[in-house]
């Protein structure tokens, strides 16, 4: 399989706002994370994978929504892009509710 074409500089810039939009109103999910991350840098699943010191089986499948990553694994992927795992509230778009006490 022919790698891919690298992105532009401009187009990675554009790739890396919308990514970065997305991730701070919290509508992207770990598999669409995946692949955006990995197409901002114009890499291949195995490429990529051996960047990131991972198995391409792993980034295959979280891309694929199938996989069952280690925090690690999702960690080490995240860092590139300053981003590491936490919780996040399920409910979209609405803002948290305090604990009742």
């Amino acid at each position: 399989m022919p790698r891919r074409i690298r992105p532009t500089r401009d187009e990675q810039n554009a790739l890396r706002r919308a990514f970065y939009e997305r991730i701070d109103r919290g509508d992207m999910t770990i598999p669409e994370a995946m692949k955006a991350m990995r197409q901002m840098t114009g890499l291949t699943q195995a490429e990529f994978a051996a960047h990131r010191g991972v198995s391409r089986r792993v980034i295959q499948d979280i891309e694929r929504g199938t996989g069952n990553p280690t925090v690690d694994s999702l960690n080490s992927i995240a860092k590139l892009f300053g981003l590491q795992v936490g919780f996040v509230s399920i409910r979209r778009n609405e803002p948290a509710s305090p604990a009742s006490g």
